[in-house]
């Protein structure tokens, strides 16, 4: 998976490519090597923009990334948000995990 110098410094503008279309959601799949590492490379970028910024997504961010682009390349199914993480995890990407209603 290689990140461009774009999505790390400037997040806001490699958002803004893909929103406009100058980047593909076909592309970022394909660059990424598959649906949760390109919505973990998308929702990195989304927390990075943010008012108190992070470097670590949620999954229910790493969900609504995967929604997006699977409406970017015309899919209908995208995968439970605890099996994007799962797949994040297995890739060393770090993942917040919601906390669990028996915790506490």
């Amino acid at each position: 998976m290689r990140t461009n110098t774009e999505e790390i410094e400037r997040p806001t503008e490699w958002l803004r490519s893909l929103q406009e279309g100058r980047l593909d959601y076909h592309w970022l799949l394909r660059d990424a090597g598959g649906l949760a590492a390109a919505a973990y490379r998308l929702a990195c970028a989304r927390c990075r923009v943010q008012p108190v910024p992070t470097r670590v997504p949620t999954a229910r961010e790493l969900y609504a990334a995967a929604r997006t682009i699977a409406r970017g390349i015309g899919q209908r199914d995208v995968p439970r948000p605890a099996m994007l993480a799962a797949e994040c995890d297995f890739a060393g990407l770090p993942v917040i995990a919601p906390l669990s209603q028996n915790a506490a």
